[in-house]
């Protein structure tokens, strides 16, 4: 309970104090990619203690967040990044701290006041406790006690006689054949499972067995038949149980005589305690001291590793959740370009320069993106929520790094030098080759440009067919498994009937 709180309170306590902060990170976010933008606050201070060390990159790289984030400074992304990992991890940490928590402030102890076991109320039945015992004469053993419930007057009492006979028939012979060949460990039962009658043995059969039904053989060398002899006893009313077997037992060594005057002096003291709240456990058997304790619950601990392990793996996941926002960019990049390498065609051969037909295309790609951006709006069913223009679903991340190109050109940066940044920021090879293309046209002059970019318009449907067949094969290959499954069931719904109406 003190380590949960060690966890849980400073983070309450930092998310309270942290609440007032307004960086301006904090503003405009999306509320499907930033769940727990709550603990932000709070991130950010854990992620200012982890910028100054300089280990701000484990969060994710600046240059695949640049592409995936094209309309924001890579720092700002980087920043939105590692408060979306110590946010996710400080939400598992409160999580786990808290479960801890609850599980340790409802639990209920076992021993009150170092020795005492609790009783069950008339009708409630016998409860089964599992305490470990130390002592100086061995280690710390697991004994399982069982405390009756308070004393009950009942008119079953003759049935519960013929069943407990029954019972003690069946189960004092234990893995043995029958009574007249016993050659293994008896089972000299206490109580009956599911009364209040306790079974105490007869001393005389401690000549042949001890208490917990192990034989004594070492000084016979021929069967021997016993008849065993107990008391069973339903609170006040006692009566006699005979059973005739031929057994072989072996030396009761020190430490068991010693455990089995302590289970039966704990059964006396259940006995004679029956009409009190608890059962006071015995503090000494036989002149030797013996103490209590409770066996070591772990599932708080074994919990909070589970937690810590949940949390450690909180930034390996979410780079790897950039890594495929990554893919998804460069895919969709990839379907994108042939339609933009033919949008560049049409223009340039109707008569527009390169800078132009850029121009163009960005300002189309804007209408579109303001349109799709009304329409989403006009679809969602929650009239509260508000939709992030730049949400992934109205992004084309070719045509964003045509808008920042565009926006060089326009503050003076050469043409040329836009086409070979841009190339180069886009980080996939066909784009690469469309910027060298347009710089080395700028550069050389406008002669075969319409050529070569209808070749490469050629060459891209080529491969975006080429692409869109291998998603159909990964697509069929995935299929397989479910349809193999429909296969083995329909069989088995064929063969299993079939094979039942055989008769052998």
């Amino acid at each position: 309970m003190v380590v949960s709180l060690a966890v849980l309170v400073p983070i309450i306590l930092g998310v309270l104090l942290c609440s007032k902060d307004r960086d301006p990170i904090l503003t405009n976010l999306n509320g499907d990619e930033h769940p727990l933008k709550f603990l932000y606050p709070l991130a950010l201070k854990v992620y200012g203690l982890v910028e100054k060390s300089g280990r701000q990159d484990i969060f994710g790289a600046t240059d695949v967040l640049r592409e995936i984030y094209v309309d924001e400074k890579p720092e700002t992304s980087l920043k939105k990044q590692g408060c979306k990992c110590i946010a996710s991890v400080l939400a598992v940490l409160a999580a786990t701290a808290f479960i801890c928590f609850a599980y340790s402030y409802t639990k209920e102890n076992l021993l009150i006041d170092g020795n005492h076991l609790k009783r069950h109320h008339a009708g409630g039945g016998t409860e089964k406790y599992e305490i470990l015992m130390k002592s100086n004469f061995t280690s710390l053993i697991t004994m399982n006690i069982e405390v009756s419930e308070q004393k009950l007057q009942g008119e079953e009492f003759e049935k519960l006689k013929t069943d407990a006979g029954y019972y003690l028939d069946k189960e004092v012979l234990r893995n043995n054949k029958s009574a007249e060949c016993v050659r293994e460990k008896l089972n000299p039962v206490s109580a009956i499972p599911g009364t209040a009658i306790t079974v105490k043995w007869d001393d005389d059969n401690s000549w042949f067995m001890s208490l917990d039904g192990t034989l004594k053989n070492e000084d016979y060398e021929n069967p021997v038949p016993v008849r065993l002899h107990a008391v069973l006893t339903y609170f006040e009313t006692s009566w006699d149980y005979y059973l005739d077997i031929i057994i072989y037992p072996p030396i009761v060594s020190e430490e068991e005589m010693l455990l089995d005057a302590l289970k039966e002096k704990i059964s006396e003291l259940d006995t004679e305690t029956q009409t009190e709240e608890y059962l006071v456990l015995p503090d000494s058997i036989e002149g030797r001291s013996i103490g209590w304790e409770e066996e070591e619950d772990n599932t708080v601990r074994n919990f909070l590793l589970l937690g810590l392990l949940a949390a450690g793996i909180i930034i390996p996941a979410q780079k790897q959740d950039i890594k495929k926002k990554q893919k998804k960019r460069t895919e969709q990049m990839m379907r994108d370009y042939p339609d933009i390498i033919s949008k560049f065609i049409m223009l340039t051969t109707a008569g527009m320069t390169c800078r132009g037909a850029w121009d163009k295309i960005c300002r189309d790609y804007l209408r579109t993106k303001e349109v799709r951006g009304e329409e989403q709006k006009e679809k969602d069913k929650k009239p509260k929520r508000t939709i992030n223009k730049k949400s992934e679903k109205n992004i084309r991340y070719a045509y964003e790094e045509m808008l920042i190109s565009n926006n060089e050109m326009q503050l003076g940066i050469p043409e040329v030098k836009v086409y070979e940044r841009f190339g180069a920021r886009s980080s996939v090879p066909a784009y690469n080759r469309f910027g060298n293309m347009l710089a080395r046209n700028i550069r050389r002059g406008s002669s075969g440009i319409i050529e070569l970019l209808e070749s490469e318009a050629k060459e891209s449907f080529a491969e975006r067919r080429e692409n869109v067949r291998k998603k159909g094969e990964e697509t069929g290959t995935k299929l397989l498994i479910p349809m193999f499954g429909m296969l083995i069931l329909v069989i088995a719904i064929v063969v299993v009937p079939a094979f039942s109406s055989f008769s052998f």
